[in-house]
């Protein structure tokens, strides 16, 4: 919300050579209002001389523009910083800097739980459909289950900490019955990293996970619930933490700050091996059944881009450039995003970027996706590591093969279809000019096929272009 001029009120005449008095009414804290940068940033003119009279919670203030301040002072909100009192909130030149938060992933149940954006767990197993999660009156509610059983609901996403800026979650939720015997979680977290709130029989603590040496540990604190807040009821929580390593947090309800894990200058380790962490919810029954409902969610970077990816290719690498086959739908390149890299759990996105195919009869090019790895059967083939190992592909018949991997179409859904000019390629773009993006998750199986028009023989090739979120 942008506070205009319009919306303060002048306070008695005013005239053309006198400081311009102005009331304005709000709700935001006393000690928020009296700066001159706090109007600065809601894009308030304020000129030298300027009178502010402020109605907060808090009471009344007054606030004086002085009449010598220039106006440097007045778009900052503060003395112009020199070599001796440089701070880092201005960059190299003493300009201070402006943040923009990017959302980097958001979540909403109006209609039903996003099948295409989350999944569900039970005791760290994946289920191919939901199981405890549902849509009702336009919420999430996750449910409980046998008792001690996890049921967790996440993201196939994981969101990626950007370096060197801030990284803020948010969401809306309701814990009913908030003394129940179970221990509800929300936030960033796998089984090996995360941040979040947890309520365990109405005991809220601020949660860090981390693993080191292999070993995982969650680190508790509890937060003091301001008075008057009921957790039963809908309130907004909020995380926000410096990460970069060794980074604090810091925990808000309702927009107000209720607790902090202060780490700079504490640690010998990393606060967290993994920012790279999607949004999940979970719940478990430690003697009571108990749900969570949750409104919507966000992960935002903080002066982030969501950038920061490098490019990489696979297609078809035989010395011509192509492999000949005959029959429909025949996979000529399948590329899979690993689920573990060695011992610990994958989290490295990639975006789709390009699929193109090319062929020198008519044909018709496809590309699937699966998360079942029994849609393929490698046969003679094998999966071979792209770059660091967190990929793996396999390429239709190359090196040449007794028998060549094949797929099973009905264990996959059809994501493109195209047909393929004889002698011609044809791309297409998987970025939409911005509006939407295809991300191949960890555990996502691609599959390029091919096949001519009439299941004849042809010769064909494909090329998938895409970007790591290393």
């Amino acid at each position: 919300m942008a506070f205009m001029q319009s919306m303060f009120a002048p306070v008695g005449p005013q005239s053309s050579d006198s400081p311009s008095v102005y009331s304005y009414l709000t709700t935001d804290s006393l000690a928020t209002v009296i700066t001159v940068g706090y109007f600065a940033e809601k894009q308030f003119q304020l000129e030298a001389g300027d009178v502010i009279l402020a109605q907060t919670t808090d009471g009344f203030s007054i606030l004086t523009i002085p009449v010598d301040t220039t106006s440097a002072e007045l778009s900052s909100g503060s003395t112009p910083e020199t070599a001796l009192t440089k701070t880092y909130l201005t960059d190299a030149w003493f300009r201070h800097k402006v943040v923009m938060d990017t959302s980097l992933l958001h979540g909403m149940f109006t209609f039903n739980v996003p099948a295409d954006m989350w999944y569900e767990m039970i005791d760290d197993v994946e289920q191919s459909a939901f199981v405890s999660a549902t849509s009702v009156n336009g919420k999430l509610v996750l449910a409980s289950g046998a008792e001690n059983a996890k049921r967790q609901l996440r993201t196939f996403r994981h969101p990626r900490y950007e370096p060197n800026r801030g990284h803020l979650y948010s969401t809306a939720a309701f814990f009913p019955v908030a003394n129940a015997a179970a221990e509800r979680t929300i936030g960033l977290f796998t089984a090996e990293a995360g941040i979040g709130f947890r309520l365990r029989a109405g005991v809220l603590t601020a949660v860090r996970r981390n693993t080191l040496d292999g070993v995982t540990t969650d680190t508790e604190n509890v937060i003091p619930v301001p008075a008057g807040v009921d957790l039963s009821k809908g309130n907004v929580f909020d995380i926000q933490f410096q990460w970069r390593g060794v980074g604090s947090y810091f925990f808000y309800i309702n927009l107000q700050k209720v607790y902090s894990i202060d780490l700079l200058g504490t640690l010998d380790e990393l606060s967290m091996f993994n920012p790279s962490l999607p949004m999940a919810f979970e719940v478990i029954d430690q003697g009571d059944a108990a749900q969570l409902l949750i409104g919507c969610v966000d992960v935002s970077s903080e002066g982030g881009q969501n950038n920061g990816k490098t490019y990489g290719s696979l297609g078809t690498t035989t010395e011509t450039g192509s492999i000949a086959i005959s029959g429909y739908n025949q996979p000529i390149l399948a590329v899979r995003n690993k689920t573990a890299i060695g011992t610990l759990l994958n989290t490295r996105d990639v975006l789709a970027l390009l699929g193109t195919a090319y062929a020198d009869q008519r044909a018709v090019f496809r590309i699937w996706s699966t998360r079942d790895a029994t849609a393929i059967t490698v046969n003679d083939q094998a999966w071979v590591d792209f770059r660091d190992g967190h990929l793996e592909a396999i390429e239709y018949d190359f090196p040449n093969v007794t028998t060549p991997m094949t797929f099973d179409t009905a264990k996959a859904t059809l994501v493109f279809s195209s047909r393929v000019d004889q002698d011609q390629s044809y791309s297409t773009s998987a970025l939409f000019e911005g509006r939407t993006e295809i991300y191949q998750t960890p555990g996502d199986i691609f599959i390029m096929t091919m096949h001519r028009e009439t299941g004849g023989a042809v010769n064909v090739g494909v090329t998938y272009e895409f970007a790591e979120a290393i």
